[in-house]
């Protein structure tokens, strides 16, 4: 299985990969910045004075990071249909169970380097960007449980975003189908219609990531226990969906 694990590792080198997680990081920056309120906003869900405020930027800073690993792990697996090299990884090891296994574990450590650059940017840009704007920037315990949340959320998309790779295969419709899930559907409904949206993947995450003040929707999002476990059934749910499929399908 160390074995198996490190070739898909190495699958992940790619240029395409380097391009994302730097746009990704570059993102999150971004992110932080432009959602930190001046002294002057009228409003703002989480004010300038707010100590939850650091906690809640970086929160929010989650979401391009999470749209990136389930990005990837789609990859990890379309990538091998679109190039032809499927059929030798499962001449290499028939058990098609330990090649999702071995995906899922590397999409796994890469999650976890992923977490951290990502905090390496959030935490110091929301900690200047806060004192810029004549706040102070407090390390809460909401931080923290924000950060050991968010190593939890992107382990898991990015085992979701395998799963869903296996089960659709072809990479255009794959990339297509997470963007407008993740950035339209999900964004559209979880602010207009909370009591639905709260149940889907997104809705978990935020609640699991406390981000009902930061996104005005407080005690509208599910408690934050409940957001996690529901976005634990939806990664058992994907991992045996997929588990299942790619034991029956034949490779074309």
């Amino acid at each position: 299985m160390t074995a198996l694990v490190h070739a898909e590792l190495l699958k992940l080198r790619t240029r395409t990969a380097t391009g994302l997680i730097l746009a990704t990081l570059a993102l999150v920056a971004l992110t932080v910045v432009v959602n930190i309120p001046t002294a002057s906003t009228a409003h703002a869900p989480v004010s300038l004075g707010d100590p939850r405020l650091l906690a809640s930027v970086v929160g929010i800073s989650f979401g391009v990071p999470e749209v990136f690993m389930v990005l990837l792990g789609a990859l990890a697996f379309t990538q091998e249909f679109r190039y032809g090299t499927i059929t030798a990884t499962y001449l290499g090891e028939p058990h098609r169970s330990r090649v999702l296994l071995a995906k899922w574990l590397a999409l796994t450590l890469t999650s976890t380097v992923t977490t951290g650059a990502s905090l390496l940017v959030s935490v110091p840009v929301g900690v200047t960007a806060i004192s810029a704007h004549g706040g102070d920037a407090v390390l809460t315990p909401e931080l923290w449980q924000t950060i050991g949340a968010g190593f939890v959320v992107m382990a898991a998309y990015a085992i979701i975003g395998v799963a869903v790779g296996a089960l659709l295969r072809n990479q255009v419709v794959t990339m297509v189908g997470v963007l407008v899930w993740m950035l339209a559907v999900e964004h559209i409904v979880i602010p207009a219609y909370p009591l639905a949206g709260r149940w889907l993947p997104g809705g978990a995450t935020d609640a699991w990531l406390e981000l009902g003040p930061a996104l005005d929707l407080n005690q509208r999002l599910l408690p934050t226990p409940l957001g996690g476990a529901l976005l634990l059934a939806y990664t058992t749910a994907a991992v045996t969906l997929a588990m299942k499929l790619a034991q029956q399908r034949d490779v074309p």
